[in-house]
């Protein structure tokens, strides 16, 4: 039954992939986001003798230094599959930069740039990417291209002159979840961070900027572990920290990879926002309607999984609601 079932899903892929575009080298395959109130550059970086491809958003006739925000991706993962984030985050007042870690999307990995795109599911399988992310991962190249990526964004991009380089946040998704962690135990620019799905348990401690976790309720992929180690990770970070479940959240849903068929909520990504925006707004913009924000409940998270913070004084859980 197994066998069968994977060669109903090859054949499935190949006639997918019949009424798709085949990816090589070139920049220009993945959908773009047109938001007038968002610029956005397409540039390339350096990280241990690799070329990375990656996304400058920011708010258009910006003139005071803006705070910025890297995200990282996931797994295998590509810049589309988190262009929304990136560009949410920019139309509120900050340059973000999203990249493709090495061996993944458009960045230069230890195979040649191969793969098939399916644009109405926004899905891109890169031949070797989930092999690669692995190996580059254990060699430490996704922390470095983070640390890169960061003194690239501040120093050489074409946006330099509009970032407070004093104000630095990253946020990362999955994989992304745990090289934020670790970035951010090793790189005292980083100001707050947040992981969504996951993190690193054995960095957290070493981490003494402010920390948000969000998570799904129904995170099922790609394990079990993912609640488990975002409530071991909470517990072992250090104040300020927080820890929100979205109700009914999947992994998957802080994408926006197979489009319309995403097993998700339609609340997750405004959710996801609402507790990213307000962490990134309190302590990288000092904004005080923000506190109010991430300290508040909300009828979005889950009421099983109980969601909390806490800012010095203990754990303070939020209603739903």
């Amino acid at each position: 039954m197994r066998r069968y079932f994977m060669v109903s899903v090859v054949a499935l892929l190949c006639v997918l992939a019949t009424l798709t575009t085949p990816i090589g080298a070139q920049h220009t395959v993945y959908p773009m986001h047109q938001d007038s109130a968002v610029a956005q550059v397409n540039v390339t970086f350096q990280s241990r003798g690799y070329a990375l491809y990656g996304e400058i958003s920011y708010p258009e006739n910006s003139s005071s230094p803006l705070p910025a925000v890297v995200v990282c991706e996931g797994t295998a993962g590509y810049t589309s599959m988190y262009s929304w984030l990136a560009r949410a985050i920019a139309a509120d007042g900050y340059v973000t930069f999203l990249f493709d870690f090495p061996g993944q999307g458009k960045s230069e990995g230890l195979r040649p740039i191969h793969g098939v795109y399916f644009p109405w599911l926004n899905l891109y399988l890169r031949f070797g990417s989930f092999h690669e992310s692995t190996i580059h991962y254990l060699n430490g190249d996704c922390v470095q291209a983070t640390k890169d990526a960061i003194s690239y964004l501040i120093w050489e991009s074409p946006v330099a002159s509009i970032i407070d380089g004093t104000r630095i946040g990253l946020i990362g998704h999955s994989l992304g979840g745990l090289v934020v962690t670790e970035t951010a135990s090793q790189d005292p620019r980083v100001k707050a961070v947040v992981a969504l799905s996951h993190a690193t348990p054995s960095s957290v401690q070493y981490i003494t900027v402010p920390l948000q976790f969000l998570g799904g309720a129904f995170e099922i992929a790609p394990s079990s572990k993912s609640i488990p180690i975002l409530l071991t990770s909470y517990q072992d970070a250090h104040a300020p920290k927080e820890l929100v479940f979205i109700a009914g959240g999947a992994h998957l849903g802080f994408t926006t990879a197979l489009g319309p068929l995403c097993p998700c909520p339609v609340w997750q990504k405004p959710c996801c926002l609402h507790y990213a925006l307000g962490w990134f707004d309190w302590f990288l913009k000092g904004d005080p309607q923000a506190y109010s924000d991430i300290i508040s409940g909300d009828a979005r998270i889950s009421g099983v999984l109980r969601s909390r913070y806490n800012f010095g004084d203990g754990d303070c859980f939020l209603r739903r609601g």
